[in-house]
């Protein structure tokens, strides 16, 4: 970053280099050293230097404030950009981050600890309302729950084995075969189980229930749909024997034929058909009375509390697996100050790098000015003697010397970007000590933590403090209850 910016300033401030050229042609040097030495100027006696010499000495001196302005401002730009680095590195910021991370890992233990007090919270209302249904319900057991895949597989292989069976049995009485009779036997059989698991789930568990209400609407529909399934299998019975007689008959044609004789069934097989259908229907009742539970709401209760109590466990588990390794890498972050210390030293190298090239630059250019400034000046001296008659002033011979070019001194703002940088470097390199000492306790303390043992107390807090919070919950509900059955109506 310093050599980018110390790049950009060159860049920005840059000027074409000097060359001896430039600075001949810019003061015409050789043409007015010719023509001041057409009338023998300047004198041989002169001790001033002519008007051509001290304009291009205006010139070079003009270059140079601008070369000068150049350098001191990217040296001024590093110098800049060092002092805002520097402010962000101080102890303060650094003890703010260590706080910072031990307040990041409390947060976290606290936000879990809080989601399972509720969990634990959840599970304990849950098994009290289960506990109040079982006694409202004179309920004494746990009920017995099915997988949906065994029921599943319950009800489809009496729904394959019936309509093989029955597919067989319409297979004769069909004019499209065993296809024709395989179709009406699974729309059948499907028909007997839906009714059959309909009347097990509904009716049939509802006649057992502790509230007598229940009983004027589930008996009478436990025995219509009893009846349901014995028509609609005698209907079934009388349809194949109407098939068998006439191919032709309508499905519509069977209600009349039953009411002039429900029994009139006399084929063997039309006889098995209603058997079988009874019996598989039968067996789906069986299946919808326990699948569920065999008591209404029973297992929707019991499932909410264990479902409840389930969300407790996953929450503990996720502690152990997901929080640990994150306070872990929380913890490390406590001596990030060593890494950034180690990073920003490796950074003010470039700095100070940029710094080197913006002085060497700075001194490449003036080398160049003052090498065009003698090639210049030595332009117009030759010029000048080729013409003139008369003797040379005795300064011709001498160089023409400028302080602040040909003896330049270091760089006042090169001088000051150093130092700076070194005061920087010293201040990096004894900052870890710096706050290892000025932390060492809360660092000691943030080390030595035993993260395990902190997520097993924050367990244990959060199941007394979600216990606690049921218990006041039950007994404000209490009170409010009393205090209602006190208030005189």
């Amino acid at each position: 970053m310093a050599n980018e910016i110390g790049s950009a300033a060159s860049r920005r401030g840059a000027i074409p280099a000097m060359t001896a050229h430039h600075l001949a042609e810019s003061v015409r040097a050789g043409h007015n050293g010719a023509s001041d030495a057409v009338d023998n100027l300047p004198p041989a006696d002169a001790s001033m230097l002519s008007q051509t010499e001290q304009t291009l000495i205006a010139r070079a001196r003009e270059h140079f404030a601008t070369l000068r302005q150049e350098a001191a401002a990217s040296l001024n730009a590093i110098q800049a950009e060092i002092t805002s680095r520097r402010e962000l590195f101080t102890q303060q910021r650094f003890e703010g981050r260590v706080r910072s991370v031990e307040a990041t890992m409390r947060a976290l233990l606290n936000k879990h600890g809080s989601e399972l007090e509720q969990r634990v919270y959840d599970a304990l209302r849950a098994k009290r309302e289960y506990a109040f249904f079982n006694y409202e319900n004179r309920r004494r057991a746990d009920p017995k729950l099915d997988k949906w895949q065994f029921i599943l597989f319950f009800l489809v292989v009496p729904l394959v084995l019936e309509s093989l069976l029955n597919g067989n049995f319409f297979a004769e009485a069909s004019d499209f075969g065993l296809v024709g009779g395989a179709a009406t036997a699974v729309i059948i059989s499907a028909l007997n189980i839906a009714l059959g698991f309909s009347m097990g789930i509904g009716p049939a568990r509802y006649c057992q229930h502790a509230k007598s209400s229940h009983l004027f609407w589930a008996l009478p529909a436990y025995a219509g749909m009893i009846a349901l399934i014995v028509l609609f299998n005698l209907a079934v019975g009388h349809y194949r024997e109407m098939l068998i007689a006439n191919p032709d008959a309508r499905s519509f044609q069977v209600m009349p034929r039953m009411m002039e004789s429900p029994f009139a069934i006399y084929d063997i097989k039309s006889v098995a058909l209603v058997i079988i259908g009874c019996l598989v229907a039968a067996v789906a009742a069986t299946k919808g009375y326990t699948a569920f539970g065999t008591y209404p709401g029973h297992a929707a209760a019991y499932k909410r509390w264990r479902q409840r109590w389930s969300a407790v466990e996953e929450e503990r588990r996720r502690l152990d697996v997901e929080l640990l390794p994150e306070l872990e890498a929380i913890r490390t972050q406590i001596d990030g100050f060593r890494a950034d210390c180690r990073d920003e030293l490796g950074k003010l190298q470039g700095t100070k790098a940029a710094a080197d090239e913006a002085r060497d630059l700075y001194l490449s250019r003036l080398g160049q000015l003052r090498a065009a400034k003698d090639a210049a000046m030595m332009q117009y001296r030759e010029a000048n003697l080729r013409v003139r008659t008369d003797s040379a002033p005795a300064y011709f011979t001498q160089s023409l010397n400028l302080a602040e070019i040909d003896q330049p001194g270091e760089l006042p703002e090169y001088v000051a970007a150093r130092r700076q940088i070194e005061d920087f470097e010293q201040q990096l390199a004894g900052m870890p000590a710096l706050i290892e000492a000025k932390l060492k306790d809360r660092l000691m303390l943030l080390r030595g933590v035993d993260l395990a043992g902190e997520i097993e107390q924050v367990k244990l807090r959060a199941a007394q403090a979600g216990r606690e919070a049921f218990e006041r919950d039950e007994a404000a509900q209490k009170q409010a209850a009393e205090e209602f059955a006190a208030t005189p109506r």
